[in-house]
């Protein structure tokens, strides 16, 4: 018992008193041990902390918000590395140093504890979440560069407010005229609320016509912040209604046309709950009523001082301009009727104009004729057709009508718009096709300051005023270039519609029937033709439905859902398009192409997202082909040449897309294009997909 207790005693007193001593010798005795163990420790934490940085690009540029945990630890490691930075310069002068025993010593604790701290740092380096996705702006994304207050505005403006501010009230209408300014006031309401903060969240959505649920659900939920996984119509309405009860949320809905059905929409709307309120925008009073809004306010139209003072501001009129043309301008300001958006849309193109162009404006302006125009809207149509006469560039005014094809609301690709736009005269006519795109970006732009066109939310994107569009749809029948475009309606009934026959151009986008172009379409002076499908089924259409288009430039066949379904059977019909310059058949099940051979107008040839069976040959003969985009296509090899093959011998083109499945590696190196000397090579995800771009450039690159 007693040896028992000395061995006990004998352990501690090894363990508190001879285990430190021999730890604290290892200091001067093993000082170039933890020397060498340093640097290691360092390159392993750098690395990590390389690694860290730039998983915090990619979060960046996924627009996520790095977690602060993260943040503080690559803090915590740059102090380290610097602190070890130092640490390395001593060690290399301690042999130097005349007490240099004391030094090692002294230095060899701290090298182990600056050791330990970075093997710590490695170890959590493991961030679970490593960032989140960054809450979108709310209401102050919008700007406020164009907008006045005047008094007519004020007194809706309040109005709206107090709205807001009365919990009984929770469905509001602001009602006006298009181009009055309602959607303008309602986004500056809504900055105000989210100022104010008189609910948790305040949402924006744009209702475009026809009516489409999921567009607004979607909308609203990326604002939010969350998803909508749900597949059923009423799956998401009851995960989005969930959501909205969470919290007091303030939803605008923009340019209603019809009753909406707000359970359908998922947005919770009661008495006894207090989480929603929504606020639309409509032209029509009846909308407002049908949809038992608490409280309806009207926008009224500017006063006419309000109405000279916004027109004086756009046309630059100042106090030292001349008595004539000020009395020319407030006479169009008279035919301007109050309306904002037709007050902007003049003054700004007369801005800085001669007095003639002032007194040619008035004239125009003064002497119109109705016409089939919707009641409350000539001022404006003649308005807008009055810019459009006025605009200095041909291409400008086709970039109208092209853009008017397109859905209402729509955010409209300028690749789009320069692709399917060749049947409105000038679009890419002249020059390289790269020249061509520098002067459609230039009318873009005139455009924009002409106030026809705005930004969309996408930089190569651009978005059209309702009003605007459709007041380009008129100008387009006046002057012989009428434009039927339709969204989401019944194929079958456009083949009795005598109207067709006179259309210039067609635009029909999200056809959900299958059993569509089933009969010979009698269009004779038809020149674009553009077809969106949503169908999972396939498109069913007759092989001689398009053989009577002969002066057609344009056709586009679009269908977002891909080629999983039946060949589409166009060969014979499009044989006899000798003046198609534009072909687009993107997601389609072609089978064998070889009937482009024979269409020797053609220039732009997209097949983006296609399956058929091989390039032809003959495409090399095409020698006014200047854009082929095969963009993702599916395509089998020839019998006797491979597809890279037939695209290396197309000397003529100015531009090449390629993402070919399974043909890896397989460009041959040694292919040269007279007016292509750029190549960029650009691998996908995927090892068996290659991404080719050839565009004009003066000096060659090649990049992969």
């Amino acid at each position: 018992m007693l040896e028992d207790l000395f061995l006990s005693i004998a352990t501690k007193i090894a363990e508190y008193a001879v285990h430190p001593i021999l730890h604290h010798s290892q200091y001067l005795c093993c000082f170039n041990n933890f020397a060498s163990n340093l640097p290691n420790a360092k390159e392993q934490l750098e690395l990590t902390r390389d690694g860290v940085k730039e998983r915090i690009r990619e979060a960046i540029n996924m627009v996520e918000k790095v977690e602060p945990t993260v943040e503080k630890w690559l803090k915590d490691v740059e102090n380290v590395l610097e602190e070890v930075q130092m640490l390395e310069e001593r060690i290399l002068c301690v042999n130097k140093s005349y007490f240099r025993r004391q030094c090692r010593y002294s230095l060899a604790k701290q090298i182990e504890r600056k050791t330990t701290e970075m093997i710590q740092l490695h170890r959590n380096s493991k961030f679970e979440p490593f960032s989140r996705i960054t809450e979108l702006p709310g209401m102050q994304y919008y700007s406020s560069k164009d907008f006045f207050m005047f008094n007519s505005t004020v007194a809706s403006y309040n109005k709206l407010l107090e709205a807001l501010n009365n919990k009984s009230a929770f469905i509001i209408g602001l009602v006006g005229l298009g181009g009055s300014g309602k959607t303008t006031l309602a986004k500056e309401v809504g900055k105000k609320a989210e100022d104010m903060k008189l609910f948790g969240k305040v949402v924006w959505a744009t209702v475009s016509q026809p009516l489409n649920i999921r567009s607004i659900q979607d909308q609203i939920v990326d604002q939010l912040g969350f998803k909508l996984t749900e597949d059923s119509d009423i799956g998401r309405a009851r995960r989005l209604s969930e959501r909205l009860k969470k919290g007091t949320t303030l939803i605008i809905l923009d340019d209603i046309w019809e009753i909406l059905n707000f359970e359908a929409l998922g947005i919770p709307l009661n008495e006894s709950s207090k989480a929603c309120c929504v606020l639309i925008t409509t032209r029509s009073k009846e909308v407002c009523t049908s949809m038992q809004c608490q409280s309806i306010i009207e926008l009224n139209l500017l006063s006419d001082q309000e109405v000279w003072t916004l027109f004086r501001h756009y046309a630059n009129i100042t106090d030292d301009s001349s008595e004539v043309l000020k009395g020319v301008a407030r006479k169009i300001v008279h035919e301007c009727k109050g309306l904002p958006i037709v007050i902007v849309t003049v003054g700004s193109m007369l801005k800085d104009k001669t007095i003639a162009n002032f007194e040619l404006a008035c004239s125009r302006l003064e002497n119109y004729e109705p016409l089939d125009i919707p009641k409350g809207l000539i001022s404006l149509y003649v308005c807008v057709e009055l810019s459009y006469s006025n605009l200095t560039s041909q291409l400008a005014q086709s970039l109208l009508l092209s853009c008017s094809m397109f859905p209402e609301d729509c955010e409209i690709d300028l690749e789009d718009l320069f692709r399917f736009g060749r049947g409105f005269g000038t679009i890419g006519t002249f020059g390289t096709m790269e020249d061509a795109r520098g002067w459609i970006n230039a009318a873009i732009d005139m455009l924009k300051n002409c106030f026809l066109l705005m930004d969309a939310k996408e930089k190569q994107r651009v978005k059209m005023h309702d009003v605007v569009r459709d007041a380009a749809l008129w100008i387009a029948s006046k002057s012989g270039k009428a434009i039927f475009t339709r969204t989401e309606v019944d194929p079958r009934a456009l083949e009795d519609d005598e109207t067709l026959k006179d259309m210039k151009a067609i635009a029909v986008w999200g056809l959900k029937s299958y059993d569509v172009l089933n009969y010979k379409i009698n269009c004779p002076i038809l020149e674009t033709l553009l077809l969106s499908f949503n169908v999972s089924d396939g498109v069913k259409v007759s092989d001689g439905c398009l053989q009577s288009l002969e002066n057609l430039k344009t056709l586009a066949i679009l269908n977002s859902v891909g080629w999983k379904h039946d060949e589409l059977p166009l060969q014979e019909s499009l044989k006899s398009l000798k003046n198609l310059r534009t072909l687009c058949l993107r997601s389609c099940n072609l089978g064998d192409i070889s009937f482009v051979e024979s269409l020797q107008a053609l220039e732009i040839l997209d097949l983006r997202g296609s399956y058929f069976d091989y390039l032809p040959v003959g495409i090399v003969e095409l020698k006014k082909l200047r854009i082929l985009d095969l963009y993702k296509c599916l395509v089998k090899k020839n019998e006797n040449v491979e597809a890279y093959e037939v695209v290396g011998k197309c000397l003529q083109l100015e531009e090449l897309y390629l993402h070919l499945m399974n043909y890896e590696n397989a460009f041959p190196r040694d292919v040269s294009f007279s007016r292509l000397q750029r190549r960029m090579k650009l691998p996908s995800h995927s090892t068996n997909w290659m991404f080719y771009c050839l565009i004009p450039n003066s000096n060659l690159e090649i990049f992969g």
